[in-house]
């Protein structure tokens, strides 16, 4: 018998009782709106936005981008470019040299899926290749689906699609950059974007 063995062996046989295993955890029922995913948001530091109609979408991401500007680019990823139209914003190619990012102002991306217990989003490899840029830039925008909301992560995660372990990355983001290990003071953009919005689009 090996060391491990002999080890595991004197804890059962210390244990007071068996218990048997609980079975596959069922997560409790929870809210799963707009109105849970925007409370969740701006307890984590992020501004929700709408839900907004897709004909007022550019205006309502210009004034976003327009909040605090400080003269850097404002860009455009993805579906984002398309949804969007014309802006402030430019598109930016998916290849683009990360070393070149550093004076991103406002970066628009899009969401795949939003978490209403956290407010997070998950951003997917299809659809935010420039996995850079949601840490390089100041100020963050991200554009998700009203509908497109899970109630917790055990649902989001079995909503991920079956392809996504192959994509190069999976991030979900949760409002702005936040830090509290300095002296347990919290701090906003520490080390990514200061400022995070989720805008809700209405169908």
């Amino acid at each position: 018998m090996s060391d491990r063995d002999a080890i595991l062996a004197r804890v059962r046989a210390a244990s007071p009782r068996r218990a048997p295993h609980p079975g596959v955890y069922v997560p409790p029922p929870l809210a799963c709106d707009w109105e849970t995913f925007a409370d969740a948001l701006r307890s984590a530091g992020g501004e929700p936005v709408g839900p907004v109609a897709r004909s007022a979408l550019a205006a309502e991401v210009a004034r976003a981008c327009a909040a605090g500007a400080s003269g850097g680019r404002v860009v455009a990823v993805g579906p984002a470019v398309d949804a969007l139209g014309a802006g402030p914003w430019r598109a930016l190619a998916d290849d683009v040299d990360p070393r070149t990012l550093g004076d991103v102002e406002v970066a628009i991306l899009t969401g795949s899926l939003g978490i209403a217990e956290n407010g997070a989003v998950a951003l997917d490899g299809r659809h935010a290749r420039v996995r850079a840029l949601p840490f390089l830039c100041e100020r963050l925008v991200l554009l998700l689906d009203a509908r497109a909301l899970v109630p917790d992560l055990h649902a989001a995660i079995a909503r991920m699609p079956a392809e996504a372990t192959g994509w190069h990355h999976y991030t979900w983001i949760s409002g702005p950059s936040k830090t509290a290990d300095i002296e347990q003071s919290l701090v906003f953009g520490a080390h990514g974007p200061r400022t995070c919005a989720v805008v809700g689009v209405a169908d």
